[in-house]
């Protein structure tokens, strides 16, 4: 696992442009890397995590959730001020804020109902369907749940559910780093049945539908926009 969190970060530190917009207030002054352009924006830095296993516990008992041991190494490796590619959001680490976006996915009122049902919010689906949830209905070693979408236009009804995209948060971790990684030399929909053999079990069993309707959208997305 943890050379698995080791190559994301490393493959996205090299994705990234770190380009933010500068907040007085929130900004922290200890990851910015440059000084603040005329348009308001500068260049951020990862830091060394400092977070603590009892703080995500914490989270988990007022919000009755369970994260995967595996999110929580992974979330507590480092500040991290982005963490998101054309597929998916995954919650960002600040310390002037701290786990205060894995709070917000918890905090309302659809989450609050997915929550009821066991499905734990944790990030964004990519085409803005809706959240990223882990799949707590079944008790599975180390809280490594599969990962659905849920459709926000459903309400709260399991309707919106979608089949499992991913087996586990490790091979979500697995399927990202290898997409970002050979955006450099392949289009983003050559890349993603890939998925199917890093993830049998998930994207390349009940998520091979999900995936492939990417496939189809980004496929059409560069004839129509491509160069």
């Amino acid at each position: 696992m943890n050379e698995i969190i080791h190559n994301f970060f490393k493959a996205y530190f090299k994705y990234s442009d770190f380009s933010l917009g500068y907040d007085e207030e929130k900004t922290p002054k200890n990851m910015i890397n440059s000084s603040v352009n005329q348009s308001g924006y500068y260049i951020w830095k990862p830091i060394d995590g400092t977070l603590a296993d009892e703080d995500y516990y914490s989270i988990e008992q007022k919000f009755n959730i369970k994260f995967p041991k595996s999110f929580i190494e992974w979330h507590k490796q480092y500040f991290f001020l982005d963490c998101s590619c054309q597929l998916m959001g995954l919650p960002i680490s600040s310390p002037t804020e701290p786990l205060q976006q894995i709070i917000d996915n918890l905090d309302y009122s659809l989450a609050k109902d997915l929550i009821d049902a066991k499905l734990y919010p944790f990030g964004d689906e990519g085409n803005d369907a809706g959240p990223l949830v882990f799949d707590g209905r079944y008790e599975v070693a180390n809280n490594e749940y599969p990962i659905r979408v849920y459709d926000h236009e459903y309400g709260g009804d399991l309707d919106g559910l979608s089949e499992i995209i991913f087996s586990s948060f490790t091979k979500l971790l697995e399927c990202f780093t290898h997409y970002i990684q050979e955006l450099k030399s392949r289009k983003n929909f050559e890349i993603i049945p890939d998925f199917f053999q890093i993830d049998p079990n998930g994207a390349g069993k009940t998520g091979i539908d999900y995936w492939l309707d990417w496939v189809a959208m980004e496929k059409e997305n560069d004839e129509l926009f491509g160069d």
